[in-house]
């Protein structure tokens, strides 16, 4: 072993007693430790707002299944189902409630929500118009949670609905259509993410699924889009908007007709000195000007005549006259007399 390599050795080993040291140290002053950070909802959990009521419920045994819109729905739904329904009914058009209630007559069960105030007969609202199902403001809104007892058995549940909205008098309905049932509600928040685990809002959804078919699907409609502002006039009120849309028609055809004859395009050529004086010269007449022409003829042959001939007196034709207005053949005949004055002298 070369003298070079000797010195090798002592630098190694302080190499590795430095790097010992130092995992020593930082074994005795860094601490390891978990923590949990919330992050908010997730993806599925944003865009649900029924999403842990639909984990719940597959906890509980029941099969669940959500679907953003209407149409995404099986045709037809089974019977022994129960529809959770996110749109509120006035926004339902006539087919889709009479689709729904044929449904729910043949053993189906409908959760809604009514989120307007309304009376029988008097409105478009045609799911709560079969039901008859009178909906009206309260006078005091409620900031407590109120007593639901489903049924005489059962035990009275803690449920807080935020809306002043009153279903005949109660905060929600239950009503039997033919085989099933339908099931009004002037709240749905109970049973969104963010509100499930409040009080008994978690036994009082688990009892409302228990009055349909117990071991029936359940379908959870979580998109709330309500149609546009042009989508409920035409549905409401689509007599008043064709005829503004036929006066519109109406008015633009009106407009669009042309008034007056076609003007003729003017050619590149510039026009003569005396093709602008005869232009203006009409101008002045059809405006009543014929003194003030007169009066310049005159003034022009005056000059004319004291130019050739100074001192001579004035002709009597050349005399001003008063500004009457003239006939048009009365100023040719004057300005031809004084063409004719100013040529001969």
């Amino acid at each position: 072993m070369t003298r070079r390599r000797l010195w090798l050795i002592p630098l190694i080993l302080l190499a590795l007693l430095s790097m010992g040291g130092l995992l020593l140290w930082l074994s005795q002053h860094l601490v390891q430790r978990n923590e949990e950070v919330y992050t908010g909802y997730g993806e599925a959990a944003q865009r649900n707002p029924f999403y842990l009521a639909g984990r719940l419920l597959n906890r509980m045994g029941r099969t669940v299944h959500s679907v953003r819109r209407l149409d995404e729905l099986p045709q037809p739904l089974a019977s022994t189902a129960t529809l959770l329904i996110a749109i509120p009914s006035y926004a339902l058009s006539a087919a889709d409630s009479q689709r729904l209630l044929d449904w729910v007559h043949t053993g189906g069960h409908l959760l809604i929500s009514v989120q307007h105030p309304y009376e029988p007969g008097q409105g478009h609202d045609y799911l709560l118009n079969s039901l008859e199902i009178r909906s009206h403001r309260a006078e005091k809104s409620v900031a407590d949670p109120v007593a639901v007892k489903l049924n005489e058995a059962g035990l009275p549940l803690q449920v807080r609905f935020r809306s002043d909205l009153r279903l005949n008098d109660a905060f929600w309905q239950s009503s039997q259509w033919g085989k099933g049932r339908v099931t009004l509600l002037s709240d749905l928040d109970p049973f969104t993410n963010h509100r499930l685990a409040e009080y008994d809002h978690a036994d009082f959804l688990w009892a409302l699924l228990q009055q349909g078919a117990p071991d029936g699907e359940v379908w959870l409609q979580y998109r709330r889009l309500t149609p546009s502002f042009m989508q409920l006039l035409w549905q409401y009120a689509w007599m008043p908007l064709a005829g503004l849309i036929l006066t519109l028609l109406a008015a633009l055809w009106s407009y669009s007709r042309r008034l007056g004859p076609l003007l003729i395009p003017r050619s590149g050529e510039q026009r003569r000195l005396a093709e602008h004086l005869r232009a203006c010269s009409r101008f002045l007449w059809r405006h009543g000007a014929g003194p003030i022409l007169l009066q310049a003829a005159r003034h022009y042959a005056l000059r004319q005549i004291e130019r050739r001939q100074p001192g001579a007196p004035p002709d009597i034709a050349l005399l001003p006259h008063s500004d009457e207005p003239l006939h048009e053949r009365d100023l040719m005949q004057i300005l031809q007399t004084l063409q004719r004055l100013n040529r001969f002298r």
